[in-house]
């Protein structure tokens, strides 16, 4: 049990921290630069390499946007969801860099999984506006202020968020517990094995 104990602890040694230490000068002072300009609208933030990453309240999301864009970063490389269904909320991810800046971001919002609404960046990223309505698509995020939010990838009419944890499609095949030990069976065999009969 000792030995147990001691081998986890070398384990756990050996994992990279997630410390703001980590971060190059460039990435430290970028954020202390963005603190200045943004002050309280930043919850909790930290540096990794030459990355920043911030969690933003989702009211000032916008004013965030706008001083990343104006210290430089113009480009928005992605917006996506995420679905914390164990802590109910959901996570609006922006990760903006720059083709001249060394220092990228990555801005996070949290939101709460029953009534998801956010400012949209479109006006500061125009290329934030299929993301934003992919986002709406498959996770229900509604983009307040978006100049065209409707779903990009499914009908109109299709009912559910695919993406969120708990989604259910009603025409999807229901199987018992033996078909799904069956499938299971049949989807972990070696590919290069010789297939067994069905019965």
């Amino acid at each position: 049990m000792a030995e147990a104990a001691k081998g986890a602890h070398k384990a756990e040694a050996a994992l990279p921290k997630m410390a703001e230490a980590e971060g190059t000068p460039e990435a430290k002072a970028f954020l202390e630069a963005l603190r200045a300009k943004v002050g309280d609208a930043i919850l909790e933030a930290r540096t990794r390499g030459r990355e920043v990453v911030a969690q933003v309240r989702p009211d000032r999301n916008v004013e965030v946007a706008q001083a990343l864009s104006d210290m430089g970063l113009e480009y928005l490389n992605c917006l996506c969801g995420v679905d914390w269904i164990e802590q109910n909320r959901l996570e609006v991810a922006y990760n903006v860099s720059s083709l001249s800046h060394p220092v990228k971001v990555e801005m996070k919002v949290f939101l709460p999984r029953d009534d998801p609404r956010v400012q949209t960046v479109v006006p500061i990223w125009a290329s934030a506006n299929w993301h934003e309505r992919e986002t709406y698509d498959l996770f229900g995020v509604v983009f307040e202020g978006h100049p065209d939010l409707r779903r990009i990838l499914l009908p109109e009419d299709w009912m559910g968020y695919p993406l969120r944890k708990d989604y259910e499609d009603e025409r999807m095949p229901r199987f018992d517990a033996a078909e799904k030990k069956r499938r299971a069976r049949l989807f972990s065999r070696d590919a290069e094995a010789p297939a067994e009969e069905e019965k």
